[in-house]
């Protein structure tokens, strides 16, 4: 588990360093979500739901492919890209600790967004991604248990 984790962290460390991924996710984020205005925070809160929502019935798809081929290895097949596009925007979005948020805050400044909609942004899109993150790692801990 620590080792499959720790591999993750560093899959979203090297998405970062090389494709300025956090960066592109601002940059996205403020394009859309600027032009909503007030409506900008319950917009964020969506497209987080919406994308944790997508990893789960993701999740749900490898685990039926598991049982339909009869090893639970083939859900693999299906669960690690979800991992691997999933976890890059639950730990940028997710408020994991004061670092992290301020971080993603001062991504969204670079991007353009002001303090108003860095907030709204920042505020109703974390909690869909920090249960993200508990998703992220409930995936992993049945696997490597089995």
């Amino acid at each position: 588990m620590l080792v499959t984790g720790l591999a993750l962290v560093g899959w979203v460390v090297l998405l970062d360093v090389v494709v300025d991924a956090e960066r592109r996710l601002a940059r996205w984020w403020v394009a859309r979500a600027g032009r909503r205005g007030a409506w900008a925070g319950p917009w964020s809160f969506a497209v987080s739901l919406a994308a944790l929502a997508g990893y789960g019935l993701l999740v749900a798809l490898g685990g039926a492919v598991g049982r339909a081929v009869g090893s639970p290895a083939w859900a693999l097949v299906v669960l690690v890209p979800a991992l691997l596009a999933y976890a890059p925007l639950a730990v940028a979005t997710a408020p994991l600790t004061p670092g992290l948020y301020t971080r993603w805050r001062g991504e969204l400044r670079a991007a353009g967004a002001d303090p108003r909609q860095q907030r709204r942004i920042a505020w109703w899109a974390g909690p869909p991604s920090l249960f993200g993150v508990a998703a992220l790692a409930l995936t992993l801990v049945p696997r490597l248990a089995g």
